[in-house]
């Protein structure tokens, strides 16, 4: 077998500050080892449910997309393990689809790879006599934090229903487990017995602070000065790059907005708003809500107990703390007695709400315990007239009038709808003001209309059409929950195609005019590149060619790494390069930059020592990453590996197929 790539690993994401989540999975998939470190890591994702259940292996499978060592990788593993990185990705993304994923990650086949060295690791293991104890597995177990129960102890119970959960057996966790803790075993004493020689921690150092002095030219895409493209050029240009030039499928809607402002119900009458004042007679008339803390003991003794602190002059909140409770766990209020006897018993109620304010119940036995009440304060509501809540009733009664017409409304649409009825018929018949768009693309602009805006509520119609034709019935979609409806259906539907070239002929010379431009810069960057190169300065040849004089930068490593991932693609070349040499890169719009490396000074000695201080454990976490790395490879080359590309392939077309799949 071909061993794998010879790779460092990046684990610097344990140590430093967090990034996105698809940097992590970039990052952790450019080594087929990482998941032999990180399984576990990966596990606890699963278990604690910072991912979604899933699992991460699968069951026995006649289908393997390798076996390694004569152990099968099985396709429901990869299938399972990419679910809950995808999962993972979208809680940092919840839009995200598996095609994206597997798009930004480079397809399945970095996810086999990780698979694969994890269990090199593993059956290695196996050949040369290593092993977890199953002691040391059952320990490992019950560190788990998710498999604690309410004693704060491991519980098997909690662990089988967690499993459970997430759709795992306790054979494939335990297996897992296993593995991880003799891959540990393997690589813990490599990655952190390394050391770094104080001769590479100080030529590190130094080149952090090491300054890079030199200049960046650009040359522009300028189309001044070039031929215009001629008739027949254009045609072929447009002809070559027709999809750029063509429109998707557009539809032309019509719906009708069907909302409160459909509808015109009766006012209510006096005689409603009276029935309704008798119906609701209770929340008329004068009510006694009461703030209440209470504690419940389990005895009579300790009730006393609590009682004689009170009289002694303990504040009840005080006397409650002393017990372990909070403020949060004794106040109840402001409630009505009826309520307050549902949730704590009719005899303590009683009693609770016959003491006056500030006043503290005697000990009352009850269904929870032994009860004393404390009263807060008192809020008492006197009663309303009909005259007093006839706005409130009248207005809460007109809000229902409109809602049941609404329904009733957007009930009778729909069944008309159903009865076979077309767009027309319905619209005329409940009087619907019908309103047509011009032909839409997806995201709601007209290309045949550049000045059309479209109505806010359009996306969602947009959405419930998005395979529709003119043919098919029309339908009634809710726009917002609010209560606003549309009687929605397609007026037109106009197929995928190029749009004339007479349209877009002044634009198709313009692309072809900046297309050449920007060929033009790079072969001119190229010829600048080669003077710079031949020993002349960068700076003549510039002035030659009549462009700007380049600009001169001067930057250590250090200044680099505080601009994160914003460093301009020039100024990575410049850190490249090395003195004496130039390269070119390009630019955006077509531009081209030309960089040239004059000198390297070096950084101040007395700062060396600080910067090798603040480096050593970075220096030496890397050290032992490419020991371990080295380590797997060797293992790696002693058992053999047989892949399924067919199998692979397979399985990634369905992953892909499944777009959205959970």
């Amino acid at each position: 077998m071909k061993p794998g790539p010879r790779t460092s690993i990046g684990f610097a994401f344990l140590h430093g500050p967090g990034t996105s989540m698809l940097a992590f999975f970039r990052r952790a998939l450019s080594s087929w080892l990482a998941v032999g470190l990180l399984a576990l890591i990966m596990l606890a994702f699963v278990v604690t449910g910072v991912g979604t259940p899933g699992g991460l292996t699968g069951g026995p499978s006649a289908d393997a997309v390798a076996t390694v060592g004569g152990r099968p990788i099985p396709v429901t593993a990869i299938s399972e393990r990419t679910q809950t990185a995808l999962r993972q990705a979208r809680e940092q993304q919840p839009t995200m689809t598996m095609a994206q994923f597997l798009g930004s990650i480079g397809g399945l086949n970095p996810i086999v790879e990780q698979y694969i060295g994890a269990t090199v690791l593993s059956v290695w293991a196996d050949r040369h006599g290593l092993a977890a104890s199953e002691k040391l597995i059952g320990g490992e177990i019950a560190s788990f934090p998710a498999f604690r129960g309410p004693t704060g102890r491991f519980d098997e119970n909690v662990m089988n229903n967690l499993l459970s959960q997430r759709r795992m057996n306790f054979t494939t966790f335990h297996d897992d487990i296993r593995d991880d803790l003799i891959r540990r075993q393997l690589l813990g004493p490599i990655m952190v017995g390394a050391r770094a020689p104080e001769g590479v921690l100080r030529a590190y150092a130094q080149s952090l602070i090491d300054k890079r002095e030199g200049a960046v030219g650009i040359v522009k895409a300028d189309p001044q000065g070039l031929a215009a493209p001629s008739d027949r050029e254009i045609g072929d240009y447009y002809r070559s790059h027709i999809a750029r030039y063509s429109l998707p499928e557009r539809r032309a809607l019509r719906y009708a907005l069907i909302g409160p402002e459909s509808v015109t119900p009766p006012a209510p009458t006096e005689a409603e708003i009276a029935a309704q004042y008798k119906t609701d007679a209770a929340k008329y008339a004068a009510r006694e809500t009461r703030t209440i803390q209470r504690v419940v003991l389990p005895n009579e003794a300790a009730a006393r107990a609590f009682a004689a602190k009170l009289a002694r002059g303990t504040s009840f909140a005080q006397a409650a703390s002393e017990q372990g409770l909070a403020a949060a766990d004794i106040t109840v209020g402001p409630v009505a007695r009826e309520a307050f006897a549902g949730s704590d018993g009719a005899a303590i109620a009683a009693a609770a709400f016959a003491v006056p304010a500030a006043g503290t119940t005697a000990p009352v036995k009850t269904a929870l315990g032994w009860t004393i009440a404390h009263v807060d304060a008192i809020q008492r509501l006197p009663a309303r007239s009909l005259d007093q809540a006839r706005a409130e009733i009248g207005a809460a009664l007109a809000k229902k009038k409109a809602d049941d017409a609404l329904n009733l409304l957007v009930q009778q649409v729909e069944d008309a709808v159903g009865d076979g009825a077309n767009f027309n018929e319905v619209a005329a018949k409940y009087k619907l003001q019908v309103v047509t768009t011009p032909p839409l693309l997806p995201n709601g602009t007209a290309p045949d209309n550049p000045a059309y805006k479209p109505d806010p509520v359009l996306p969602p119609l947009l959405k419930a059409v998005a395979d529709a034709t003119a043919d098919d019935a029309p339908t009634v979609e809710t726009i917002d929950p609010n209560g606003h409806f549309a009687l929605l259906g397609v007026a037109n539907v106009i197929p995928a195609a190029p749009v004339p070239l007479a349209q877009v002929k002044p634009r198709v010379a313009q692309e072809m005019l900046f297309e050449r431009a920007a060929l033009r810069a790079r072969d001119q960057a190229r010829a600048l590149l080669a003077k710079a190169n031949g020993g002349g300065p960068l700076a003549a040849a510039f002035a030659a060619a009549g462009l700007p004089a380049p600009q001169p930068f001067g930057l250590t490593q250090i200044d680099l790494s505080r601009a994160g991932a914003d460093v301009p693609a020039p100024i990575r070349v410049l850190f490249r390069l090395a003195p004496g040499k130039s390269d070119v890169v390009q630019g955006p719009n077509g531009s081209w930059f030309v960089v040239k490396l004059e000198r390297i000074t070096p950084g101040d000695p007395k700062i060396l020592p600080m910067v090798i201080g603040a480096t050593r454990g970075e220096l030496q976490r890397s050290l032992g990453d490419e020991y371990a790395q080295q380590f797997a490879n060797a293992a790696r080359d002693e058992v053999t590996v047989k892949r399924n590309p067919a199998a692979l392939a397979k399985l990634e077309q369905e992953l892909r197929g499944g777009g959205n799949a959970q």
